[in-house]
C-alpha cells in the first residue's frame, strides 16, 4: 500500500486576478521533485467570487 506525502499551495487573489504564472512555474518546479497536482479548492464569498486558490499536490513518501 502506497503511503503518500501532501502540500497545498495557496494563491490570493489580487488586483488583476491571480498570478497563473507564478501558479504554473510553482507547479512546474514541484513537478520536477515528483509532486502531482491531483485537486484544486477555490472558494467563494458573498457575490460567489472566489478570493484564493488552493491546489492539493501529492507524491509517494520517500
Amino acid at each position: 500500500m502506497a503511503s503518500w506525502e501532501y502540500k497545498v499551495l495557496k494563491y490570493k487573489l489580487r488586483m488583476k486576478g491571480f498570478d497563473y504564472e507564478q501558479i504554473e512555474q510553482d507547479l512546474n518546479d514541484l513537478g520536477a521533485e515528483g509532486w502531482e497536482a491531483f485537486s484544486t479548492i477555490a472558494p467563494s464569498y458573498g457575490t460567489g467570487q472566489a478570493v484564493e486558490l488552493a491546489v492539493a499536490v501529492k507524491r509517494p513518501r520517500l
